[in-house]
């Protein structure tokens, strides 16, 4: 057998250097690989949740949602009829009033204002009612002395603020003057609960709220 020139030997030598190299470099690599921690991924923070907080004193939507749909009475009034708010909804536009007492300044000239347009509350067809806090014999003589021909209750242990959350707003124990306006469907459509003593809504709001949900459709 002829022996194997010498640069055959030489190739073969090359080829097998260049092999071990490459199996040595994987080797490696594979290395590492293997001890290379894997990286965790930052957890993605959730989302917060922060419902809108009801802000007294104003008619934004929110507030609406903090407040029970309808929180109906069945109470009677200082003439002994009996008035069924429950009844009253969905059948015409009502205006729902808190008035704080009988004597103040500004909630005599709330009423005064009320009873000089109430014929404008008769003609869109709407109901006015008042809770007023104080005794029924108070409520009574303010109405005679300011000649008040709408619905006047008297509650003067705060069943009925208290419901409709407008009572101790300032932790004073008190009703706080508040205006709700309901359209003919019984949905909410307007709210002021006063943050200041003198916060609270013309009769010309009042009036504007309920006849564009007249004229809109929605009563």
């Amino acid at each position: 057998m002829d022996n194997p020139s010498l640069n055959e030997l030489s190739r073969k030598y090359s080829l097998l250097i260049i092999a071990i190299s490459l199996l040595a470099t994987a080797v490696a690599c594979s290395n590492s690989s293997a001890q290379a921690p894997t990286p965790t991924p930052s957890p993605i923070p959730s989302p917060t949740a922060e419902g809108p907080s009801a802000t007294v004193g104003t008619s934004e939507a929110s507030e609406y949602e903090k407040l029970p749909l309808a929180p109906v009475f069945s109470v009677a009034s200082i003439d002994d009829e009996e008035v069924r708010l429950e009844n009253l909804l969905g059948t015409v536009p009502v205006y729902l009033l808190f008035i704080p007492s009988t004597t103040d300044e500004l909630d005599i000239s709330q009423l005064k204002n009320i009873q000089a347009n109430l014929q404008r509350f008769e003609k869109s067809e709407a109901e006015v009612v008042v809770i007023v806090a104080d005794l029924p014999t108070r409520v009574i003589d303010m109405r005679d002395e300011l000649g008040l021909e709408f619905a006047l209750i008297a509650d003067p242990l705060h069943v009925v603020a208290s419901d409709w959350q407008v009572l101790d707003l300032d932790n004073d124990g008190n009703t706080s003057p508040a205006s709700f306006v309901f359209d003919a469907h019984g949905s909410l459509i307007a709210r002021l609960v006063a943050s200041e003593p003198a916060d609270r809504p013309s009769i010309n709001e009042v009036l504007h709220a309920i006849q564009e949900s007249l004229k809109s459709g929605t009563a």
